[in-house]
């Protein structure tokens, strides 16, 4: 059946992509400016209509203003069915109460003082509840929008551009400004949470470690206990040792094992790789095989992962780092092929000319076209208790190899990532050597 969209429906998608790279609003951030709003468009009207007389108060396009804003109020008492809408409903609501209600007003009142100074003040609140690129694009949208809006209504729009010359001036710069802060702004943010990030793994893997070590070795010493125990019960005749018990501590030393590794991976993904040194010549087929050998598999997953090379490259890398982008691959792929209930992993190796391909694929769930060019965004995750780290620190990675990670995906049918590696020279494996 064919799926259908509702314009709000569309816009929330719309509005979803954008955000998918950004860090998103938060909730205590929208039910201020709803509350905010709510003050500023009652009490201005009040003031302009009763106390200070201006020729247009716009009783109807402030109405609208509060109405979008009421809700805002009140975001954390939403309907659990309506909450998947916040994000398209908050940026209409800022698209309107901003650029659209300011410009209306600014040409209403045929570009009085006050309302050139009530614009250059919306374009600095939008900077406060935006991030760069929602703000690039609600601002010209909105200033279209208020225009057609006035247009529609007056039938014409006379703007005397002599004396906007310099306000005009004013606005651009305001822009300008107010663009290169809120990017600042975002930068210095996106910096904030991944120190904050780092130091709470940091902190985890710490008090974490520990405990995992000391169940490590206690398994090793229960395996230890338990083989003499029933070396002792077999020597006197009696029956044969349960099975599942002596498998008991290997499968905790290999939980704990799993453990450990996920610990790495997380302050692996954290870690700059700008100085790393990637000079040494790496086979693709050895490494491989030792980051299959050193993942914590059960035997279950080892019969999902297909991996039989009839030729090999390769590549100048760094093994550490290698290894982690592949235990990346391997940690998403394992969980959605179980998430699916279905699938297999197969890697490839393709050498060619100008570049050698190592080609991860798995047949789980997949994922929408809509998502595969966000999934190499920090922060970015499908899953709620993702980080949205692992496939940035892959792209990270690559980059600092030279090469590149690209992903292609069929929701219910298929993920590849595809890693694509320059050709090692002749010189550089001379040098190399």
């Amino acid at each position: 059946m064919k799926k259908q969209y509702t314009p709000f429906k569309f816009f929330n998608s719309l509005v979803a992509q954008l955000q998918n790279s950004r860090i998103v609003t938060s909730p205590s951030l929208i039910k201020a400016f709803g509350i905010f709003g709510v003050v500023n468009f009652a009490v201005f009207y009040l003031l302009w209509n009763y106390i200070f007389q201006q020729e247009y108060n716009g009783f109807y396009p402030r109405l609208m203003a509060f109405a979008f804003c009421l809700p805002l109020t009140i975001i954390n008492y939403w309907p659990e069915k309506i909450k998947p809408y916040i994000s398209a409903y908050w940026y209409l609501a800022i698209l309107y109460c901003l650029p659209v209600f300011g410009v209306y007003m600014f040409l209403e009142n045929h570009e009085s003082s006050t309302w050139h100074t009530n614009v250059l003040l919306g374009i600095f609140w939008l900077v406060l509840v935006t991030d760069w690129l929602s703000f690039v694009i609600i601002l010209p949208a909105g200033i279209v929008v208020g225009w057609l809006a006035h247009y529609l209504i007056k039938g014409s729009v006379q703007l005397d551009l002599e004396s906007l010359s310099g306000p005009l001036m004013n606005y651009a710069w305001a822009i300008v400004i107010a663009a290169v802060f809120s990017h600042r702004k975002e930068l210095i943010r996106y910096e904030e949470r991944i120190d904050s990030i780092k130091m709470l793994a940091g902190a985890i893997a710490h008090e974490l470690r520990t405990p995992l070590a000391s169940i490590s070795m206690m398994s090793t010493n229960l395996k230890k206990s338990l083989t003499r125990l029933f070396e002792s019960q077999e020597n006197q005749g009696s029956t044969e040792p349960d099975k599942a018990l002596m498998s008991m501590p290997e499968r905790l030393n290999s939980t704990a094992k799993n453990a450990f590794t996920i610990i790495d991976m997380v302050l692996m993904n954290l870690k700059d790789v700008s100085g790393q040194d990637v000079s040494k010549i790496i086979s693709m087929e050895y490494y491989v095989r030792e980051t299959l050998a050193d993942y914590p598999l059960t035997e279950t997953e080892k019969s999902l992962i297909n991996f039989n090379p009839t030729t090999d490259f390769e590549f100048k890398g760094d093994e550490t780092l290698f290894k982690h982008v592949l235990f990346n691959l391997l940690k998403n792929a394992l969980h959605y092929v179980k998430a699916s209930g279905k699938g297999e992993i197969t890697i490839t190796l393709k050498p060619g000319r100008y570049e050698n391909q190592l080609i991860f694929k798995d047949t789980g769930k997949g994922m929408p076209e809509s998502m595969v060019p966000h999934i190499f965004d920090r922060f970015y995750s499908r899953t709620q208790h993702g980080t949205g780290i692992g496939l940035a620190f892959c792209k990270s990675v690559m980059s600092k190899f030279k090469g590149s990670i690209a992903c292609e995906s069929i929701e219910n049918v298929h993920t590849t990532f595809i890693l694509s590696f320059p050709v090692v020279t002749e010189f550089e494996k001379a040098v190399a050597a």
